[in-house]
């Protein structure tokens, strides 16, 4: 075998490669699309009738040494969907969503020391609360302490993008297992209404399995 027969063999051996890789991004990016597509439909109908039921999420939102938001109330949500183009047609690229919980009751907490106040402070901005502060003076005049209040809102943000090169869904998001954010990778071929009935789950407050999922705490 001469030299050009030699090149032309692995030639062949590399279209055969690219031919065996394009066929199965294409299958990956067809699994991905009707499973985004099923998961799209279950949470647009899971939040619609959460909006007629307001269920109380039983989650305990810690906020480290502050305190916890408890016993919130469902307050509005939201889902859409962008697509784009690969070929000629057009394919999920990503599903957002939101649930709001909240509450009437604030979360007060006190503090005298300046270390303590902007512990507080800083630990409140990096779960993005809002909250007000008010100095509280002593009787006689000057600084006694600190009163934060945080009004009782989380807003559970997610973001399932479709993976095509990994045949999976990625889910990254805040406030949805606990304060902070999380990203789970689920491969399409794990969706079922079984694993998606575990996707409402998560989001209303219950156990979930979809806990194995974790591959990251951000």
């Amino acid at each position: 075998m001469g030299l050009l027969d030699d090149l032309k063999k692995q030639a062949d051996m590399m279209k055969s490669q690219q031919l065996s890789q394009q066929s199965m991004l294409e299958e990956s990016i067809k699994l991905v699309e009707v499973k985004m597509h099923q998961t799209f439909l279950y949470l647009n109908d899971l939040l619609k009738q959460l909006a007629v039921l307001k269920p109380t999420n039983p989650t305990p939102y810690s906020i480290p040494g502050v305190g916890d938001l408890q016993n919130l109330g469902y307050a509005e949500s939201f889902i859409n969907y962008r697509k784009k183009k690969i070929g000629e047609k057009d394919y999920y690229d990503y599903v957002t969503m939101y649930i709001k919980w909240s509450s009437p009751a604030n979360l007060t907490v006190e503090r005298d020391m300046p270390a303590a106040i902007q512990k507080v402070n800083e630990v409140l901005w990096s779960f993005g609360l809002k909250f007000t502060e008010e100095k509280i003076k002593k009787p006689g005049g000057g600084f006694e302490k600190m009163k934060f209040t945080v009004p009782s809102n989380v807003t559970c943000d997610i973001t399932i993008t479709a993976d095509h090169d990994n045949a999976r869904l990625v889910v990254k998001g805040k406030h949805f297992f606990r304060l902070g954010a999380d990203e789970l990778r689920i491969p399409a071929g794990d969706i079922n209404e079984a694993l998606l009935e575990e996707f409402a789950k998560m989001l209303i407050g219950q156990p979930s399995v979809l806990r194995k999922y974790r591959v990251a705490t951000l």
